[in-house]
C-alpha cells in the first residue's frame, strides 16, 4: 500500500519521502539540494504586509473623521449678520432712549470667525427742534458686537472675559445673571447701577448690547456749563435690554 505525501510543513521546510526514509548526513546530496532551493518568503512579513494595511487604513479613516469634525461644527442655527444695525431692532431701548439715529454698521468674515458690530445714537426729539444751534443736552449710544466662533468653542472663555482691561471700565462693576436667556447670560452696570452691558453666551455665539449715556453742555455750538444727561431707571433697561436681546437672537439666526 502506497501512502500519500504528507503536506509541507509551518516552517517552509521540503515534504518527506513519499517511502517515509528520513534524510540524514550533514553534507549528503540532499542536503546540499535544499541549500540551492529558493526559500518561500517568511509568513511573518505577509502578516506585518497586513498589519500596516490596517494602520493606514485607520489612520486615514481616523483623518477623514477629524476633518469631519471640523466642517461640521454646530453652529445652532447662528449666521454671520451683514448688517447688524438691521438685524439689531431696539425697539425696546428706542422707547426709553429715543429713535436709532446715525448707524455705523461693520462686518468681517474668516474662515474660524464672524464678527458683526453696530454702533447707534438714540435721542429724544428731533434735530431741528432744536433751537439756537444748541446742541442736545444728553444722549446714549448703544453698541452691539454678535461674534460666531466657527472653530473653536468660546464656553470656557466666557465668564473670564465679560468686562473689558481698561481700568476705568471695570472699576466698581456689577454682574448680575440673568436667567433663561442663551446659554449663560449677565448683565454689568456701573456701580449706580447704570451704563449697562448685556452679554450673552448661546452655543458658538457670543452677543452684547451696551448703553452708554452721554451730555454735551447746552448753548450755542455747545458753549455754557455741561448739563447731566436724565437718568432712565435702571430696571426699566434691564428690561429692554433683554427684550431686544432676544429680538436680536433670533434675527441672526438662520
Amino acid at each position: 500500500m502506497i501512502s500519500e505525501p504528507e503536506l509541507e510543513g509551518e516552517d517552509g521546510g521540503a515534504p518527506r519521502p513519499p517511502d517515509g526514509s528520513e534524510t540524514v548526513g550533514a553534507g549528503g546530496d540532499d542536503l546540499a539540494h535544499r541549500r540551492n532551493s529558493p526559500a518561500l518568503p517568511p509568513r511573518r512579513v505577509r502578516w506585518l504586509w497586513a498589519l500596516g494595511g490596517a494602520v493606514v487604513a485607520s489612520a486615514v479613516w481616523a483623518g477623514g473623521l477629524y476633518a469631519y469634525d471640523r466642517t461640521a461644527a454646530d453652529l445652532g442655527g447662528y449666521r454671520i449678520s451683514e448688517d447688524l444695525c438691521l438685524d439689531a431692532d431696539l425697539s425696546a431701548l428706542s422707547k426709553l432712549l429715543g429713535p436709532k439715529r446715525s448707524p455705523q454698521p461693520a462686518v468681517e468674515e474668516q474662515h474660524a470667525i464672524d464678527r458683526s458690530f453696530c454702533n447707534v445714537t438714540m435721542m429724544k426729539g428731533r434735530p431741528h427742534e432744536v433751537k439756537d444751534d444748541a446742541l442736545p443736552s444728553s444722549y446714549s449710544s448703544v453698541v452691539v458686537n454678535y461674534t460666531l466662533h466657527k472653530e473653536t468653542d468660546p464656553a470656557p472663555e466666557f465668564d473670564a472675559t465679560l468686562t473689558p482691561l481698561a481700568v476705568s471700565r471695570t472699576v466698581d462693576r456689577k454682574t448680575k445673571r440673568i436667567p433663561e436667556l442663551g446659554e449663560r447670560a449677565y448683565l454689568m452696570t456701573d456701580s449706580a447701577g447704570f451704563t449697562p452691558e448685556l452679554k450673552v453666551l448661546d452655543g458658538r455665539a457670543v452677543l452684547s448690547i451696551e448703553v452708554m449715556s452721554e451730555y454735551v453742555a447746552e448753548g450755542p455750538h455747545g458753549a455754557g456749563q455741561p448739563v447731566k444727561p436724565e437718568r432712565v431707571d435702571p430696571a426699566a433697561l434691564e428690561l429692554a435690554l433683554v427684550e431686544d436681546m432676544k429680538t436680536l437672537m433670533a434675527a441672526v439666526k438662520k
